[in-house]
């Protein structure tokens, strides 16, 4: 009423000059009330939180302080290590900085989410761990941390634009040591939640930090290339070492007699090792464009070995060739599902077939982007009458071989061997499918014979026909 409006004295205000004048106003009633009007003796302070609490370290640290620097040494004895919270708050030292915003945050925002600061966990005591907070104008400018040897394992500092850089230097498997980095925004006008960082950004790290150490860990000078198309076929190969198939049966506790003797000269290797010739390509693959982010949220979920009827053992100085492809990428509710597939050749003989899963938490890809293929399926059907017969043929998908002599008879088996590539639309429903493949039956001279085949495409569906009605007709094959 009346009263609501007695300080509206301008027509047609906007909103915002309505907001900023009280904003304004309440700012200015404070510094009356508090500081006599007088802006001069508002105080300055880095950020609104909590004060630091001062800390003191059990005599088993050793610090040592100076103008430019403070140096924390930690015991080698884990019992003697000191408490999380008392030993942040000596890193961040006695006054407001962005390195006591950075250990004491609850939280960081990443996006429009809040994450749990794992800062914190990263930077507990550990046995024998040397700290060193360089100081600047008396404030935190760098933090390092070295291990027992004196090699550098972790630094952060904080540059000019407020920008704080994490690195935590990684040992490979081959000794190099790979820098893996993290960027956060410093934010001391946000008060509870002072630490801003981007999650694309983090997972971009990850990714580059695996592909390094891909490359780090090949022994020679190589180069990661890329894989940008889901149709990607790669190839690889690997000759078969004595020294590498007994370093493999040592360290997996095979001591099978076959593989530590040679017998009439030939060395064999187990069938296992199949897995070491797929596990480099494996890896380039999970860390490749078309699988894109969340390479530490990943979980195996099963490893399938097909073994080729009468394909012999593995031996020393086999030159096995490996072709690698992707054989799906699709949504799940817990996260998004990869599958990989491997056929392992010797001599230009198949040996080995080889399926791998991988299940990513908590990241999917774009639904567009989701696809799966099911390359060989043997489908083997028995059609009971003539008329199950004349349905097959009507369908298009169905055509007859031009030089074909052969007819198909009731209760006769008819063997499909099927290549079907899936793309989504959504969750349920395809945009695209393409089935295609060749349909055998058994010759007269116990041969199995082509006599026709299949060709089937089609956009949007939520079914594959061609599959459907051979799974009505579906039996068991030997």
């Amino acid at each position: 009423g009346p009263v609501a409006v007695q300080y509206s004295t301008v027509v047609d205000e906007p909103v915002k000059d309505i907001l900023d004048g009280i904003y304004h106003g309440h700012i200015a009633s404070l510094v009356q009330r508090l500081h006599d009007g007088d802006e001069s003796q508002i105080p300055v302070v880095e950020y609104i939180g909590a004060e630091p609490v001062p800390m003191s370290l059990s005599e088993s640290v050793d610090v040592c302080e100076s103008e430019t620097e403070r140096v924390f040494v930690l015991p080698t004895q884990a019992e003697r290590l000191p408490e999380l919270d008392a030993w942040l708050q000596m890193l961040a030292g006695p006054h407001k900085s962005w390195l006591h915003a950075l250990v004491t945050a609850s939280a960081i925002v990443q996006d429009a989410k809040y994450a749990e600061n794992y800062i914190r966990k990263l930077l507990r005591a550990r046995p024998g761990r040397t700290a060193t907070v360089h100081l600047g104008s008396g404030l935190p400018s760098l933090l390092t941390i070295v291990d027992t040897n004196g090699v550098l394992e972790l630094t952060i500092k904080c540059d000019a634009d407020r920008t704080i850089r994490l690195t935590i230097y990684h040992k490979s498997l081959k000794t190099v040591v790979v820098p893996f980095s993290l960027e956060f925004t410093y934010n001391p006008s946000q008060n509870l939640t002072p630490i801003h960082g981007s999650k694309q950004r983090d997972d971009e790290s990850v990714r580059k930090l695996c592909i390094d150490t891909w490359v780090a860990n090949a022994g020679v000078p190589t180069v990661f290339e890329d894989v940008v198309d889901s149709n990607t076929v790669v190839k690889s190969s690997l000759t078969i070492t004595e020294e590498h198939s007994r370093g493999f049966c040592e360290s997996v506790g095979n001591q099978a007699w076959q593989y530590t003797f040679a017998r009439d000269g030939i060395l064999q290797a187990p069938m296992e090792y199949a897995h070491i010739v797929f596990t480099r390509d494996m890896l380039r693959l999970l860390q490749s464009s078309v699988f894109g982010f969340g390479q530490v949220n990943g979980v195996h979920m099963y490893n399938d070995v097909t073994l080729e009827d009468g394909a012999r053992m593995f031996q020393v100085d086999d030159e096995l060739a490996v072709t690698a492809t992707m054989n799906g990428l699709t949504n799940l509710r817990p996260g998004k599902k990869i599958k990989l597939n491997w056929i392992v050749e010797r001599d230009g003989k198949k040996v080995a077939t080889i399926e791998s899963a991988f299940l990513v938490r908590s990241h999917y890809i774009d639904i567009g982007n989701a696809f799966e293929r099911y390359p060989q399926q043997l489908i083997t059907i028995m059609l009971p009458s003539a008329a199950d017969i004349a349905a097959l043929e009507l369908n298009e998908w169905f055509i007859y071989c031009e030089d074909t002599a052969a007819t198909l008879k009731p209760n006769t088996p008819i063997e499909f061997c099927l290549d079907s590539e899936y793309r989504y639309k959504s969750t349920n429903v395809y945009s695209s499918i393409n089935t295609t493949g060749t349909v055998t039956v058994q010759g007269q001279n116990g041969k199995r014979v082509t006599i026709a085949k299949v060709d089937y495409k089609w956009d949007t569906a939520v079914k594959d026909p061609v599959v459907e009605f051979l799974n009505r007709f579906k039996i068991a094959s030997d």
